[in-house]
């Protein structure tokens, strides 16, 4: 019996405990998204990566066009070509091809690597900032507004977020120069089919 009323008693001392911690916790959350948005060495890193692809995407066109004007020259003179000519031809162009979707999916990780350089920094900045906002503000949690079903306008921390990034410039060499074009990827063309 000593022991069941020790055990009862350790319980609710765990429980008031739990109880009282509970009390002090306080919650915010940050629309990761919002943030972002509103951010100019954002919008200045999405013009130097569009602008970088675009460059790219130009070197592959090109690539794309010679290869298919190739093609067309295969095609048109394939029936004054001896077997053996069309058959080295046709294994001249389908190399080229290959060579051609190799520097696709290069140019695909080339972009990739750049998003990844010129945004990493962005965003340990923004999260750096909510750090710090939590800390003053005495929240022990900070949730992204994407992950929560309800939620009281009053802890949301954006704004807050925001205003600082933007009263604390990011260094020098984190800031991207803004390009103005946008790249459009078009589909690989089909290797010739061999007769």
């Amino acid at each position: 019996m000593k022991k069941s009323f020790v055990c009862i008693a350790s319980l609710l001392l765990a429980l008031a405990g739990t109880f009282a911690q509970a009390q002090n916790l306080k919650l915010g959350f940050v629309d990761s998204q919002a943030v972002l948005e509103k951010l100019d060495e954002v919008k200045a890193a999405n013009n130097t990566l569009q602008g970088f692809a675009s460059v790219k995407e130009k070197e592959l066109q090109k690539d794309a066009e010679d290869l298919r004007r190739r093609i067309s020259v295969y095609q048109e003179g394939q029936k004054e070509m001896s077997e053996a000519m069309r058959g080295a031809t046709e294994k001249e162009l389908q190399a080229a091809q290959e060579k051609l979707q190799v520097k696709q999916q290069s140019m695909q990780t080339e972009i990739a690597t750049k998003e990844k350089q010129l945004f990493e920094p962005i965003q340990k900045r923004i999260q750096e900032t909510i750090k710090q906002v939590a800390a003053e503000g005495t929240y022990t949690y900070v949730f992204d507004k994407q992950v929560l079903f309800h939620y009281p306008a009053g802890d949301d921390l954006s704004e807050t977020v925001v205003k600082k990034l933007q009263a604390s410039k990011p260094a020098a060499a984190t800031t991207p120069k803004p390009a103005v074009t946008t790249p459009t990827i078009k589909p690989n063309t089909p290797a010739p089919k061999k007769k």
